[in-house]
C-alpha cells in the first residue's frame, strides 16, 4: 500500500516539475531555505523547497564527494525530531539515486516501523554495494507479517542469491502471505538452489498447479531457458502445458514451449493451428506473426483443411501484413454465407481501406443486426469523400438502408450530407425525422452557418416536431462548451434574419439557453395579446435551463389562470429542483411532495415520482413506496425504486428495507427491465 503511495508521490512531483518552467519555483527559495523548510513539509504545499532541493541533488550527483555530502544531508533529516512523513518519504525518494552506503544505517532503523518501512526500502533496493543488500537480507530473520512480506519482496528485487536459505524457510512458513511471497521470490532470483526448490515444491502440488507455484515455477524456466539448459525448461513448460492446468498457466506455458525451438517454430504454428487443441490454436495464432511472408502464404492456400476459428484468424494475419494485396480474399470471406465469417471478411474490408469495397460493404448494410454494424464501422474506415458521396446517394436510391446510412454519415462528420439531411427531416417522416436529427447533432458545429439552416428546419417542421429540433439545435450549441451567452450567439444571429411572426416558432428555443437578455424578451412576450405568442413565452420560461425560476414556476402552478400554464409550470418546477445542487436532499423531497400535492392529473403525479429518483435518501424511498399500491401510480414508482436501488451506498445499509420492496416490484411491475432489475438489486448484484 505504502509502496503505491510513495510511487504515486514520486509521479506526481515529476509531473509537476515538469509543467513548471525551470528557476520559476526554486528562484522563489534559496538552496539553504529549502533544507530548513524540508523537515515541516506536508502534502499539498507549495513545492519550492522540493524543486530547488531536486536541483541540489542533480547537481550533487556530479561528484562522488558532492554526493556523498548531499547524501549525509539528506539523511539527517530522517532522524530530524518531528520531521514530517511526507518529508521522509521525499527524503527516500531522493535516497534513490543520491544514497550511498552510508546511509543505510538509517534506512535500516525505518524498516521496523510500518508508516516508513516501505519507503526506506525503496531506496535500500536502488543504492548499490552489499550493505543495502545486506540490510534487506537482515531484515528477514527480524521483521514479521506484512514487514517481512515487504522485505522478502524487495530481495526478490535485488535477486539476491545469498536470501535463498532463509527464502526456503519461510517458504514453508504458517502465514500463507509470507510463504507465498517467499516463493515468488525465489522463482525471481533464480539461481540454481531457488530453480531446485520451486521445482521440487511444484512436484508436491496438485494439477492444476495452484499460481503461487505456476508463476514462480515459469520464471524459474525461463531462467534455465536464459542460461541454456533447454531440455530442463522444457521438461518444466511441458508439465504446465498439460491439460487440466488452469488456463492462463497453460497458455502461458505452451506459448514458451512453441517459442523454445525457434528453428521448429513454422512447422509447430502450422501443425497446432490445424489440430483438436483449442489452447495450442489460439497460441499458435496469436503467433501467427512469427511466420515468414511465404509461409503465412502456404498456410492461406491450406485454409480449407484448418479449423473454422483458425482460418478466421489466418486470414485476418494475412490481410493485416498484406494489406490490399489480401482485398480478394477479403472479398471472399465477406460473401461467405456463414454469419460469423461474414462478419470477419466484412471488418477485413474495413482494415484494407480499399474503396473497391464500397459496394459490398453497402449491400451489407441491408442485412441489419451485426453484420450491418460491421458494414457500417468498415465503411467509416474507407476514404471519406468516396463513402460520403456514396452515402449520400443511397438515402434516395435505397430508403430500406437508410438508418444505416445516416449513422455512417453522422459517424465521418459528412458536411455536405447537412443539407439533404435538413430536407429529409423536414419530410415529416416520423422515422426519417428523427434518424436525421440524430445524423445532424453528430455532424453539425455549432458555427453560424450550421445552426442557421438548423434555426430554418425548426421553422418549417410541424409544432409536434419542433421540440425535437429545438433540442437537436441546443446539442450542437453546447459543443462550444461556452457559457450560454456564448452558445446561443450562433442561434441569435440565424433568428436576426428571421420574420417577426415566426416569434412563436422559436421563442421556446430561446427558453432553452436562459439569460437575462431572453428573460427580458420572454417577458415582453408574456404580456402579448396574441395567444400564439403568449404561449410560445410561457413555453420558452418553462424550458428554462436552471433553477432560477423556480419560485416563479410554482407560482403559476399555484395561481395562474391557464390550467394548461399551471401544469407547465409545475413540470418546469419539479425539473428544476431536481437538478444537481447544494440543497438538501431532504429539503428537494419537501419540494416534490408539495408539488405533488398541486399536481392536477396523473401524468403530472407521475413526473413528480419519475424525478423523485434523484432524491438518494431512504426517505425518499418510503415516499415513492407509498404509492406502489396505486393503480395510477404503481407503474411508475416501480421504476423509481429501482432507480433509487441502483445505488448501493443507499441500497446495501438499508436492505433490511429494500429488500421487501424490489419483491413486489417484481410481483408487479408489467415492465420486464425494471423486473429484472429489481431482482438483481436484490441479491445483492
Amino acid at each position: 500500500m505504502l509502496r503505491s503511495i510513495c510511487l504515486r508521490s514520486l509521479a506526481s512531483w515529476v509531473v509537476l516539475s515538469a509543467m513548471i518552467p525551470p528557476g520559476a519555483s526554486a528562484a522563489e527559495m534559496s538552496a539553504d531555505d529549502a533544507w530548513k523548510a524540508l523537515p515541516s513539509y506536508q502534502y499539498g504545499e507549495n513545492m519550492a523547497a522540493l524543486l530547488a532541493l531536486d536541483r541540489e541533488v542533480i547537481r550533487a550527483m556530479a561528484s562522488p564527494a558532492d554526493r556523498s555530502a548531499c547524501a549525509a544531508k539528506l539523511a539527517a533529516i530522517l532522524e530530524t525530531p518531528n520531521a514530517t512523513l511526507p518529508a521522509k518519504q521525499y527524503v527516500c525518494l531522493q535516497l534513490r539515486q543520491a544514497g550511498t552506503s552510508a546511509e543505510v544505517p538509517v534506512l535500516t532503523r525505518m524498516l521496523a516501523q510500518a508508516e516508513t518501512a516501505e519507503m526506506a526500502r525503496c531506496a535500500l533496493e536502488s543504492i548499490p554495494g552489499e550493505a543495502s543488500l545486506a540490510a534487506l537480507r537482515n531484515s528477514l530473520g527480524v521483521l514479521k507479517s506484512d514487514l517481512l512480506v515487504g522485505a522478502i519482496n524487495s530481495v526478490a528485487v535485488r535477486k539476491d542469491t545469498q536470501s535463498v536459505a532463509k527464502l526456503k524457510e519461510l517458504a514453508a512458513d504458517k502465514d500463507a502471505k509470507i510463504a507465498g511471497a517467499a516463493l515468488w521470490a525465489l522463482g525471481n532470483i533464480a539461481d540454481l538452489e531457488s530453480i531446485a526448490f520451486v521445482i521440487d515444491r511444484a512436484k508436491q502440488a496438485a494439477v492444476p498447479t495452484p499460481p503461487d507455484v505456476a508463476v514462480p515455477l515459469m520464471r524459474c524456466a525461463d531462467a534455465l531457458t536464459a542460461a541454456g539448459k533447454v531440455e530442463q525448461s522444457q521438461a518444466v513448460y511441458t508439465k504446465l502445458a498439460e491439460k487440466g492446468q488452469l488456463l492462463g498457466t497453460r497458455r502461458a506455458a505452451l506459448d514458451a514451449l512453441l517459442r523454445l525451438h525457434k528453428e521448429q517454430i513454422p512447422k509447430t504454428i502450422l501443425s497446432w493451428i490445424g489440430g483438436d487443441d483449442a489452447d495450442r490454436r489460439m497460441v499458435a495464432l496469436g503467433r501467427l506473426s512469427l511466420l515468414s511472408d511465404a509461409e503465412l502464404e502456404q498456410t492461406v492456400a491450406k485454409l480449407a483443411d484448418l479449423p473454422a476459428e483458425s482460418q478466421l484468424g489466418v486470414m485476418e494475419a494475412f490481410v493485416a501484413r498484406k494489406g490490399k494485396d489480401a482485398l480478394t480474399l477479403a472479398l471472399s470471406v465477406a460473401a461467405n454465407d456463414n454469419p460469423e465469417m461474414k462478419q470477419a471478411g466484412l471488418r477485413m474490408l474495413g482494415q484494407i481501406n480499399d474503396p473497391s469495397a464500397l459496394g459490398v460493404l453497402t449491400d451489407a448494410l441491408s442485412q441489419g443486426g451485426r453484420v450491418a454494424e460491421i458494414a457500417g464501422q468498415s465503411l467509416c474506415r474507407l476514404p471519406h469523400d468516396v463513402v460520403g458521396k456514396a452515402m449520400l446517394a443511397a438515402t434516395k436510391e435505397r430508403p430500406e438502408i437508410r438508418p444505416s446510412v445516416l449513422a455512417v454519415l453522422r459517424d465521418i462528420r459528412c458536411y455536405e450530407a447537412i443539407d439533404p439531411l435538413v430536407a429529409l427531416a423536414a419530410e415529416e417522416n416520423r422515422e426519417s425525422f428523427k434518424q436525421s436529427l440524430d445524423a445532424l447533432q453528430g455532424i453539425c458545429d455549432p458555427d453560424d452557418a450550421d445552426i442557421s439552416r438548423l434555426v430554418q428546419l425548426l421553422l418549417t417542421v410541424k409544432d409536434r416536431n419542433r421540440e425535437a429540433v429545438e433540442r437537436t439545435i441546443v446539442h450542437v450549441c453546447d459543443k462550444s462548451k461556452g457559457p450560454a451567452a456564448d452558445r446561443v450567439k450562433p442561434v441569435l444571429a440565424a433568428l436576426a434574419k428571421t420574420d417577426a411572426a415566426e416569434l412563436p416558432k422559436y421563442l421556446p428555443l430561446l427558453g432553452r439557453f436562459g439569460g437575462p437578455e431572453i428573460l427580458q424578451s420572454v417577458n415582453q412576450s408574456l404580456a402579448s395579446k396574441d395567444a400564439a405568442v403568449q404561449r410560445a413565452a410561457m413555453r420558452a420560461l418553462c424550458n428554462w435551463p436552471s433553477a432560477d425560476m423556480a419560485d416563479r414556476f410554482w407560482t403559476i402552478a399555484e395561481a395562474d389562470a391557464n390550467q394548461e400554464f399551471r401544469s407547465w409550470a409545475l413540470r418546469a418546477f419539479v425539473r428544476v429542483v431536481t437538478l444537481k445542487s447544494d440543497r438538501p436532499e431532504a429539503q428537494t423531497l419537501a419540494m416534490l411532495q408539495k408539488a405533488m400535492k398541486q399536481a392536477g392529473d396523473s401524468e403530472d403525479k407521475q413526473w413528480v415520482l419519475s424525478r423523485a429518483s434523484t432524491v438518494r435518501t431512504l426517505e425518499a424511498v418510503e415516499w415513492i413506496a407509498g404509492y406502489l399500491d396505486d393503480p395510477n401510480l404503481g407503474q411508475t414508482a416501480c421504476q423509481a425504486i429501482v432507480e433509487l436501488a441502483h445505488h448501493r451506498f443507499l441500497r446495501h445499509p438499508n436492505m433490511d428495507r429494500f429488500g421487501p420492496l424490489l419483491d413486489k416490484v417484481s410481483q408487479i411491475s408489467n415492465d420486464p427491465a425494471v423486473v429484472e432489475r429489481a431482482k438483481k438489486y436484490r441479491l445483492g448484484l
